[in-house]
């Protein structure tokens, strides 16, 4: 093989990566903004402290998770938290608002 083919190979490949790092990065800090969103919107509809709500969504393990399953847990500890509180919304009222978040973290991002 020549060394120019294993440069091209090389290339690409650090390309890929680093578009891969950048998708994974820009998913993560929409994913943290969203739940920054969530949490302060919680919060206002609650007495919870801010800061301490927003610790629990900011956690890690809801930050770093893509899978549907985990966003679906996150969706319904917030409806059973507002639920506490007195405040009884339907999933789908809470999707939409986390859609909301999504869209509005997202526009920030790229600004």
């Amino acid at each position: 093989m020549s060394s120019t083919f294993l440069e091209t190979f090389a290339a690409k490949g650090s390309t890929s990566q680093a578009g891969f790092v950048h998708g994974n990065e820009e998913a993560f800090w929409i994913r943290a903004r969203r739940n920054q969103l969530l949490a302060k919107w919680a919060c206002d509809l609650t007495d919870e402290d801010s800061q301490t709500y927003l610790k629990v969504l900011l956690d890690a393990d809801f930050a770093r998770v893509q899978a549907k399953a985990a966003e679906g847990f996150l969706l319904l500890k917030i409806r059973n938290d507002l639920m506490g509180f007195g405040v009884f919304l339907s999933p789908q009222q809470i999707r939409d608002v986390c859609a909301d978040f999504e869209q509005q973290a997202l526009l920030e991002r790229r600004e």
